[in-house]
């Protein structure tokens, strides 16, 4: 068996490429890929469109606007093929934080209407693909059904934007008290509640790090729809450039969950 082959071999069995094979396995982790590729293509259409207005129209320049543009438009619609009746999903999640109550009661409320929120996205966005992209339904106003699409999804992003606000803000306050035990621990010479002390912190801390995401990546993303319902006139760049980066943090968090299988 030549070297070569070998080695082959043992990058196939390796753990990066066990990881690669678990992440494209998952629904989440094409589409993540997908959107990626989406935004990063508004992106440059974007930017393709700006530099024909400085400096005027070139072959070359059409030639990139118009691949750039096909692609927007060709992942725009798989991803929305790929998540074709995944409101029931999210449904289904509703009714199970109907059921079940959580510690605190304003965190659940919130979760359970972001989980509306995303149903409300996840059906009209069946719909709209069924109609818009498939031809198996006759819309009458195709451009209500993604207002509808784009309401429901900027609901649950205030939502989840709004559950991390008064998540960090307990966890500040959580933070202050910690201070003061490890004063008292530190005082005492406490070996075993100097260890709880730690085992706390660093909770908190990881806690602090996951609503702080969640917070940064709802704010990016709600300029999408605040954008697509002409509520704030956005620019196109800064939107396409906010998609990226989240499309970016969800690549990140799908390998994490990949690696950890």
């Amino acid at each position: 068996m030549s070297a070569s082959f070998q080695l082959a071999i043992a990058a196939a069995n390796s753990n990066a490429a066990n990881t690669y094979v678990r992440y494209a396995s998952m629904l989440v982790g094409r589409d993540k890929m997908c959107r990626l590729g989406q935004y990063f293509s508004r992106l440059m259409v974007y930017l393709i469109t700006e530099r024909m207005k400085l400096r005027g129209k070139t072959p070359n320049s059409i030639e990139w606007l118009a691949t750039f543009s096909k692609m927007q438009g060709v992942l725009g619609t798989t991803r929305k093929l790929l998540r074709a009746g995944k409101f029931f999903d999210f449904l289904q999640l509703f009714l199970r934080a109907l059921i079940r109550k959580g510690d605190d009661e304003l965190v659940h409320a919130l979760g359970a209407l972001h989980k509306v929120g995303m149903f409300v996205f996840m059906a009209a966005d069946t719909v709209g693909v069924l109609g818009s992209s498939l031809a198996l339904v006759k819309l009458r106003d195709p451009g209500k059904i993604t207002r509808i699409a784009q309401r429901g999804w900027l609901l649950a992003l205030v939502c989840q934007a709004m559950s991390a606000i008064y998540r960090l803000r307990g966890i500040a306050m959580r933070e202050v008290d910690l201070r003061r035990v490890r004063l008292q621990v530190e005082k005492s010479a406490d070996a075993m509640g100097d260890r709880e002390c730690a085992v706390e912190e660093q909770l908190v801390r990881k806690n602090k790090a996951q609503a702080t995401r969640e917070l940064v990546a709802a704010a990016l993303d709600l300029t999408i729809p605040i954008k697509g319902l002409g509520l704030l006139g956005i620019n196109e760049g800064v939107v396409a450039l906010a998609g990226t980066v989240t499309s970016l943090m969800g690549i990140q968090d799908a390998l994490a969950k990949a690696w950890a299988m």
